[in-house]
């Protein structure tokens, strides 16, 4: 029990820490918990009392320079990227990490030097980086060349500001889409393996399509008679289960401002209201990138109506050179059914350690 608390309490003072390590900052982040209605101020320097500079807007896409840590907050300088013009009133300057989403994946320039190079990932300072690609007869990318390169000398930059050739700057990167399109094809391969399985295959697409923005892709991956069940818990069943209609899905960026009670969390039991919008938000991760597929027993607590036939698949995104690995992971739920000979989505959970 000692140990189980000791983990516990280890975790949460990582959580509250916030998700950037101001060691190896990200090459980009997206503006999170802001009203859709409100702004987010960036000062001279890290610090809440320090002179605004500018602002921006929920879900801005945005450059990292560096971040720091300042006492118990982590606070990043952040830059607009080539051509992504979010607020008008924009200057580079800091804001608290604790609004920040992190990312790696986008074109990086190298040392300055922009040629629409395209990076994946970073872990400890290093970033996997396509400098090159091999296309075949029909312009499908067919390898790829990656180069670890040190954070220290890449900025993050969007298809525009990439293209830069010394002087040469008309134009714009393209090879990012095919990039990732060649990612997905082959972590579907991995994970498909050698056996075919429908429902498995359903669930990576649909995985790579949880995006709030993206509802139309979502909505077709959902069961057209039953809603969907989603929880901030660890399993279904519990009296905090939220149930949503096609119609929730599909206005959940109309109804951002709409904020629902998701129950409460662990250890502190703090109320925990978000929208829908933000919840989904949060389940987004690169499909490239999960560690393994493992098939669930007891559905998680799902109760599977006994005349229809369900299936239960959990997807974990572990940081494997973490040296606590063991709580440093995250996974996805996916309940599917079968209706009419396909499947379709009807549960949805984040997994993890601790909230």
């Amino acid at each position: 029990m000692g140990k189980i608390l000791l983990l516990l309490l280890i975790a949460t003072l990582q959580n509250n820490a916030g998700p950037i390590d101001p060691n190896y900052p990200p090459l980009f982040a997206k503006v999170i918990d802001i009203a859709e209605d409100d702004i987010l101020n960036i000062r001279e320097r890290p610090d809440h009392k320090s002179k605004k500079v500018g602002t921006q807007v929920p879900d801005a896409w945005m450059g990292v320079e560096r971040c720091k840590r300042i006492k118990t907050s982590v606070w990043c300088k952040v830059y607009q990227i080539a051509q992504n013009v979010y607020s008008e009133d924009f200057n580079p300057g800091w804001v608290n990490a604790r609004y920040l989403k992190p990312e790696n994946s986008g074109y990086v320039l190298i040392d300055g030097k922009g040629n629409c190079n395209y990076a994946l990932r970073c872990k400890a300072g290093l970033c996997e980086v396509v400098t090159e690609y091999v296309q075949n007869e029909n312009g499908d990318i067919i390898d790829l060349n990656i180069t670890s390169i040190k954070r220290e000398t890449l900025k993050g930059e969007s298809n525009f500001g990439a293209m830069c050739r010394e002087e040469e700057c008309d134009g714009y990167c393209t090879s990012g889409n095919y990039i990732e399109d060649y990612l997905q094809r082959k972590k579907l391969e991995q994970l498909l393996g050698q056996t075919p399985d429908e429902a498995l295959e359903h669930v990576l697409k649909f995985t790579n399509s949880i995006n709030p923005m993206w509802t139309e892709k979502i909505l077709s991956s959902l069961h057209p008679k039953k809603p969907l069940i989603m929880t901030k818990n660890l399993r279904f069943g519990g009296k905090e289960d939220l149930s949503f209609s096609y119609s929730d899905i599909k206005n959940m960026g109309k109804n951002r401002k709409q904020k629902l009670f998701w129950g409460h969390t662990y250890g502190k039991g703090d109320d925990v209201w978000m929208s829908l919008y933000a919840y989904t938000d949060r389940l987004i991760r690169p499909l490239k990138d999960i560690t393994k597929v493992e098939i669930l027993k007891d559905l998680k607590g799902y109760q599977c109506s006994p005349t229809s036939e369900c299936r239960g698949y959990e997807l974990y995104w572990i940081d494997e050179i973490s040296p606590t690995k063991e709580y440093d992971w995250y996974g996805l739920v996916v309940i599917v059914e079968r209706y009419k000979d396909k499947w379709y989505v009807v549960g949805l959970l984040r997994d993890r350690w601790t909230i």
